[in-house]
């Protein structure tokens, strides 16, 4: 056989078995991961209702319950292409669900709303990392961004500008993270939003009758 022709053909097969890897083993255990996740916060939400933090019955607690439960069931949906899709339709989609649901969490007591809001922004946390770890694109994205802001670094502490303690992959990530985050947080809320909004249409039966009682 051609030797070219060979070294195409062992190409192409090592291609085929790293798609096959990502999309039958890596992809999956990254999904029941995200899961797991989502459901140990979605415990951490009961709890505070147990506890009578905030009633089972109040819009704050059941709403969040609601997004958490869509995200899980939407798990396996979530990539760069919906990220795209939602920040391309940003302008046409209603944001009313997590406004209506951010007001009923600000009409509680300062203790009880930052609890929830630090479950929902663990939620989001999660959902966000998931979004880029699952993305090629954004992963090339995140550590080019780290190598830009170590160089940086180092270009700074070299002329005595900045001091060691920025010169850590550390203190790169963090705030590589933060832009990156900046990246995918209005996709990420608006597909929470597109979320709330068909679970709220799913079982919207139940939430009146909830409601009502």
């Amino acid at each position: 056989m051609n030797p070219a022709v060979y070294e195409q053909i062992m190409s192409l097969l090592g291609l085929i078995a790293l798609w096959a890897f990502w999309y039958y083993l890596w992809r999956p255990q990254r999904v029941d991961l995200l899961r797991q996740k989502l459901f140990s916060l979605r415990s951490d939400l009961f709890d505070l209702a147990a506890k009578g933090t905030v009633p089972f019955d109040h819009p704050a607690y059941a709403q969040l319950r609601l997004l958490i439960n869509g995200l899980i069931r939407f798990a396996h949906r979530a990539s760069l292409p919906s990220l795209v899709v939602a920040v391309a339709q940003s302008s046409n989609v209603s944001p009313d669900s997590l406004t209506a649901w951010r007001k009923e969490v600000h009409k509680l007591p300062e203790n009880e709303r930052n609890q929830i809001l630090a479950i929902y922004s663990a939620v989001s946390g999660v959902f966000a990392k998931h979004l880029i770890g699952g993305s090629f694109v954004l992963t090339v994205y995140f550590l080019l961004r780290v190598f830009y802001a170590l160089g940086k670094a180092f270009l700074l502490l070299s002329v005595g500008k900045r001091s060691m303690s920025i010169f850590t992959v550390s203190h790169a990530r963090n705030k590589v993270g933060m832009e990156t985050n900046q990246v995918v947080k209005p996709g990420a809320e608006v597909i929470e939003a597109r979320v709330l909004h068909e679970e709220q249409h799913r079982t919207g039966m139940k939430m009146r009758h909830a409601y009502a009682h």
